[in-house]
């Protein structure tokens, strides 16, 4: 089952080629994607609790919040290597 702990591991594993580039443009994407509400909403913990959070989640399950996550990562990571920092 995917995890916020993957997502995590998955945006930090980014950090030194991101910060490499000295894009500010990039560097504020990374940034942005540290937001907590992004791993809150991959939360299965207190998804069924229909706790008051869950009316601003954009996500309809913690799987699609993960799903979409990644993607967005996904696409920092190739804008990322067109600075020749991935290989």
């Amino acid at each position: 089952m995917p995890s916020a702990q993957e997502a995590l591991r998955h945006l930090y594993s980014l950090e030194k080629a991101v910060l490499t580039t000295h894009n500010p443009q990039l560097t504020t994407d990374w940034r942005r994607l540290q937001t907590s509400d992004h791993f809150y909403y991959m939360c299965t913990k207190w998804f069924a609790d229909g706790d008051v959070h869950k009316y601003f989640n954009p996500n309809s399950s913690p799987y699609e919040a993960f799903i979409s996550f990644m993607n967005v990562l996904q696409d920092l990571k190739l804008r990322v290597a067109d600075y020749g920092q991935i290989h």
